[in-house]
Parts: C-alpha cells; structure tokens; sequence
C-alpha cells in the first residue's frame, strides 16, 4: 500500500483503521455494483440494508461493523466515480 506524504515530504499517519478489508474491496465494489447501477435501487428507498446483506452473506465471517465499513467505502467510491 502506498505511504501518504504531505507537501514537504513528510509521511502521514494512516488513516484507515481496516486493513483487513482492503483485499475485499474489489470484490466487494464488484459484489453492490447494481445498487449502483441506473434503476438499481428499491422503489427510491435506501439500498444500505441490501448492500450490507449482500456483503455478510458473501463473507459470513465479517462483523456487522466491518460489513458497514466496506458498504460506505463502495458508496464513496460509486459516488467519486459519477459525479
């Protein structure tokens, strides 16, 4: 994983606190994906629910928490991706 520097050089301290779900990103991203997609929510209503279901029935062993975690970084990333 690449090091943060500020604008002198200096190392930044590392923010994420999850480690372990980096190597689910991408599969994750892949995984909610339609959530995403355009006509891809439930009747206008929030997909968070389906998103975090989607998540802990493909990695059963994940907290609720970590589930929770990877639902908002996949929401940042399909929110950066389309603006």
């Amino acid at each position: 994983m690449d090091r943060l520097v500020d604008e002198h050089g200096n190392e930044l301290p590392e923010r994420r606190k999850h480690h372990n779900l980096r190597t689910l990103f991408d599969d994750v991203v892949r995984r909610v994906e339609p959530f995403f997609k355009e006509g891809g929510g439930l009747n206008g209503s929030r997909t968070d629910f389906w998103m975090v279901r989607t998540i802990s029935d493909a990695y059963p062993e994940l907290s609720n928490e970590e589930a929770h975690v990877l639902v908002n970084a996949a929401t940042r990333y399909y929110l950066e991706r389309n603006k």
